[in-house]
C-alpha cells in the first residue's frame, strides 16, 4: 500500500491522517510489501485482474513465498480489507476526540479519495470488488461489507452532527443522504480514470453545494 497522507487544515492545527495500513517506514517485511503490491493490483485491476504472479514480479519472490502468508487470494484480500477498515476506523476516531467539524471530518475522505486517484489507483477499496460481487469467496465478501457499513455509518455519524450543528442543510433522511454521496464519489472515481481528475474535483464540489457547503470553484474548471 503506497502511503497515504491526508493534511486537514484547521483553525488551530493541521491533522496529519496516516490514511492507510501502514506508512512506508512500516513496509520492510515480505508480508507487508505483498499487501502493499496487491492492494496496488486489486484497486487498479479488480480482483479478477491479478494474480500472485504478477505480485512475486513486482517483489522478485517465487509464488510459493506468497502462498506461505496468505494460501489462497482470498486471504490476502480479506486481509487487504480488514486492514483498511481498523485503519479508517483510527482515523476516524481520532478526528472525533480532536473535536474535528463535520465538514473537517467529511474534507478527509474527500482528500483521502483525491490521493489515492492521485497516486494512480483507479478504483477505491469499496469500488474495486464491486463488479462480479456475488461470485466472490464468503470471506472477502464479509470484510467487504464490513468496510461498506462502516464507511456508511461513519458518513451517516457526520452528516447527522453536521446537520445539528447547522454546517449542513439537507432534507432527506441522514442515512439516503449518506448512501447518495457515498454513490456519487464510487461513481466519479471510476469515471476520472477515463476524463481526468477533474471529474472527481467537481463530484466533489457539488456534493458539498448540495450539502450547502460552498467552496470556491470557478466556471472554468465545472465546465472542463
Amino acid at each position: 500500500m503506497l502511503n497515504q497522507i491526508v493534511f486537514i487544515q484547521a483553525s488551530h492545527i493541521t491533522y496529519l491522517l496516516v490514511s492507510k495500513c501502514f506508512s512506508m517506514q512500516e513496509i520492510n517485511t515480505t508480508k507487508q510489501q505483498i499487501l502493499h503490491y496487491g492492494r496496488n493490483f486489486l484497486q487498479c485491476r479488480g480482483y479478477n485482474g491479478f494474480s500472485y504472479r504478477d505480485i512475486s514480479q513486482k517483489l522478485g519472490i517465487k509464488n510459493a513465498a506468497i502462498h506461505h502468508y496468505y494460501p489462497q487470494k482470498e486471504d490476502l484480500v480479506a486481509t487487504m480489507f480488514e486492514g483498511i477498515r481498523q485503519q479508517f476506523a483510527e482515523d476516524t476516531a481520532r478526528m472525533s476526540r480532536d473535536g474535528c467539524s463535520a465538514r473537517e471530518q467529511l474534507q478527509y475522505f474527500f482528500d483521502f479519495m483525491l490521493k489515492e486517484f492521485d497516486e494512480g489507483r483507479s478504483i477505491c477499496p469499496i469500488g474495486s470488488l464491486i463488479l462480479g460481487f456475488e461470485e466472490l469467496p464468503d470471506k472477502v465478501k464479509e470484510q467487504h461489507l464490513l468496510l461498506l457499513d462502516s464507511v456508511l455509518a461513519w458518513f451517516s455519524e457526520v452528516l447527522k452532527t453536521g446537520l445539528q450543528n447547522g454546517e449542513f442543510d439537507f432534507s432527506e433522511s441522514v442515512y439516503t443522504r449518506a448512501e447518495s454521496t457515498l454513490e456519487t464519489l464510487l461513481g466519479a472515481r471510476q469515471l476520472a480514470s477515463i476524463m481526468g481528475r477533474g471529474t472527481l474535483e467537481r463530484s466533489i464540489f457539488l456534493i458539498k453545494s448540495d450539502l450547502g457547503w460552498k467552496d470556491h470553484l470557478s466556471d472554468t474548471q465545472l465546465n472542463e
